[in-house]
């Protein structure tokens, strides 16, 4: 169970709900933060710039097995004269944090934001109408990294490549044709 403060139970349980996202986006070379409503919102020293309805984030599932589950963040309504400057912030070297938060009838957030989601970016797609784009980036659990293929092979050449004094393998190819009696025969 996720640590949700007292104010946030309530809230989730009260007749009216509002409900917001925070997502920090960090690339290489800066941070990107933005919210679900309009306007700026500040949380923790860091100003939110609102996406409103333009900003989607997929359902967040979580499972009781292990299993990698990502999400995706698609951000519409781009101009597309802007589409370059926007590709020039994406990149697929970045965490992304997506934080559930709630707020009273005032605007103001009640208890600490709950973190929804971490992972890492993946290569942004980009679907182009005559007039505006729409990027959408996949975010990845740690987990999918342990169902990629690992490339390499147990070879001395590959094993030089790598480290190109270690010997290690250099008698491998070898082992294919060697004939090793075992036991009394």
């Amino acid at each position: 169970m996720r640590d949700i403060s007292i104010a946030a139970q309530e809230q989730i349980v009260s007749n009216v709900i509002r409900p917001l996202f925070l997502v920090t986006l960090q690339f290489a070379n800066e941070s990107i933060a933005v919210w679900s409503g309009v306007g700026d919102f500040v949380w923790s020293g860091t100003t939110f710039k609102g996406v409103g309805t333009l900003g989607n984030i997929s359902p967040i599932v979580e499972t009781t097995e292990t299993q990698a589950q990502g999400i995706t963040l698609s951000l519409s309504g781009i101009p597309n004269q802007y589409l370059q400057d926007a590709l020039n912030h994406v990149s697929t070297s970045g965490i992304a944090q997506v934080f559930l938060a709630f707020m009273d009838s005032s605007g103001n957030l009640i208890g600490d934001p709950i973190p929804a989601y971490i992972g890492e970016l993946d290569a942004p797609e980009i679907d182009m109408s005559t007039e505006t784009t729409t990027i959408s980036i996949a975010v990845e659990n740690k987990l999918s990294d342990l169902q990629r293929a690992r490339g390499g092979r147990l070879t001395d050449a590959d094993q030089r490549a790598r480290h190109p004094n270690d010997g290690g393998l250099k008698f491998v190819s070898q082992i294919q044709d060697k004939f090793i009696q075992w036991g009394n025969s």
